[in-house]
Formats: C-alpha cells, sequence, structure tokens
C-alpha cells in the first residue's frame, strides 16, 4: 500500500465508484504508530489530511466521533456500507452502487472464541465484531460501521478483516474508534477543543465549509465532533434538513 499522499484522490457524496471530476487531494497521511497509539494494539487505522476545505450539503455530511467511554453494546445493530464484493468471490457488479448490511455487535468472549489459533485468540483490545447475516466483504476494509447512539449516528468501527464473509461462526472484525479517540484528538485538537464549533449530525445547511484538517478514517469517512442530533432514518438514505 503505497503511502505517497499524491497517490490518492478523495471523491466525497459519491453512491458509486465512477470517479467525478470533483475531488480533494491528500495532503497527508498518518499511521497509528505516530505516538501516542494505544499500547498493546494492531492500529488498523489511519488519518488522511485534505489538501483543500470540504463542502458540505446533504450528500456530504460528517459522522459523529464518539466519546472514548462510548458503549456500542453486544446485540446493538448498526450498519456497515461500501463497494466490496456482495458474496463471497463475487464481486459488486455494475452499476456499482453503493451496498449497506445491518449487523449486530458481538461481545468480545464470544468473537475470541470464534478466532482462536493455537496461541490464544487473536482478537485484541482494539478490535470490535458484528455479524448479520449481512457482512462486510473483500474490498470493504476501511469502511465505516455506524451505530445510533445517544440519538445520533457515531462511527463505532472501521472494517479491517474476518473469515469469509457472512459466515455465521465467523463475525466480522472492526477496529474500534473509542480505543483510538485519544489519538486522532492528539493530532487533530481541533476537535477536542471549543477552537472548533461542534457540528450537528444532521444536514442542515448546503454550502458549509469545512477547513482541510478534518480528518478522515481509512475509508474517507468524515468525521467531526457532533452535537448529538436526532438520528437519521439510515446512513445511506439521509433525510432532509428542516
Amino acid at each position: 500500500v503505497s503511502l505517497n499522499s499524491s497517490d490518492y484522490q478523495v471523491h466525497l457524496g459519491e453512491l458509486t465508484i465512477t470517479l467525478s471530476p470533483n475531488f480533494s487531494t491528500v495532503k497527508q497521511i498518518i499511521l497509528y504508530s505516530n505516538p501516542p497509539g494505544p499500547p498493546g494494539s494492531s492500529g488498523d487505522i489511519a488519518l488522511v489530511q485534505l489538501g483543500t476545505p470540504v463542502v458540505l450539503s446533504n450528500w456530504v455530511w460528517p459522522v459523529c466521533l464518539p466519546e472514548a467511554s462510548a458503549n456500542f453494546h453486544p446485540g446493538m445493530q448498526c450498519w456497515v456500507t461500501g463497494w466490496g464484493h456482495t458474496r463471497e468471490g463475487e464481486p459488486l457488479k455494475p452499476p456499482y452502487n453503493l451496498q449497506e448490511a445491518e449487523v449486530s455487535v458481538v461481545d468480545t468472549e464470544t468473537c475470541s472464541q470464534a478466532y482462536t489459533s493455537s496461541n490464544g485468540s487473536i482478537i485484541q483490545p482494539d478490535m470490535l465484531c458484528a455479524r448479520g447475516p449481512g457482512d462486510a466483504c473483500q474490498d470493504d476494509s476501511g469502511g465505516p460501521l455506524v451505530c445510533q447512539a445517544a440519538g445520533s449516528w457515531q462511527q463505532a468501527g472501521v472494517v479491517s478483516w474476518g473469515e469469509g464473509c457472512g459466515r455465521p461462526d465467523r463475525p466480522g472484525v472492526y477496529a474500534r474508534v473509542t480505543v483510538y479517540v485519544n489519538w486522532i484528538h492528539h493530532h487533530i485538537p481541533e476537535l477536542g477543543n471549543s477552537g472548533m464549533q461542534a457540528l450537528p449530525c444532521i444536514p442542515l445547511l448546503a454550502g458549509l465549509f469545512l477547513p482541510g484538517f478534518l480528518l478522515l478514517l481509512v475509508s474517507g469517512v468524515l468525521v467531526a465532533k457532533c452535537w448529538l442530533g436526532r438520528a437519521l432514518d439510515s446512513p445511506s438514505h439521509p433525510t432532509s434538513g428542516p
């Protein structure tokens, strides 16, 4: 995987993977290993600094960054989205529309039992597990896992890995965002203080600008510190603002 920022473009507001002429360049890629990364973590996460500001609209809006203390409890219903395979060995077919799947959070003990090797469980504290019947699949890596919590959509995880796709005894494994919140604030302190105005978690006004420092998780998902607004009907079907 290239770490050269000039090799990437960020396309926002797209529902298909056909590239539009409207994109932002990437100024910087920040790997998890930069201090102060969480100790003993797998670190399957990164930040991307945009080279140009983002224009917000009903179709381009940040998901909420959870508090480090947020609890996405077992059984909680969440959504994962992406353009990856729709089944094992079946790539997404034209017109390449964004896909979504509802999954529920799995407790760590159950997930650890599903992924136990001769050296013990390979599930780390910074991993969160969820299963469907829907699931993330090949080429969905880096995609967002979002959950409704406290009246807003919050990003609970980032698609990381799994064995197969949609197997009942093999949950999908995600990077647990709450473990990295302090690391994110270290690199983007504006998210943790009053210097940056908090954003409502619902689309209100088009033409609003965000500066280029706003973070992206690996998938290209905008994240911001948000007010707790009412949750949308579905993460991929936003409602109109008042």
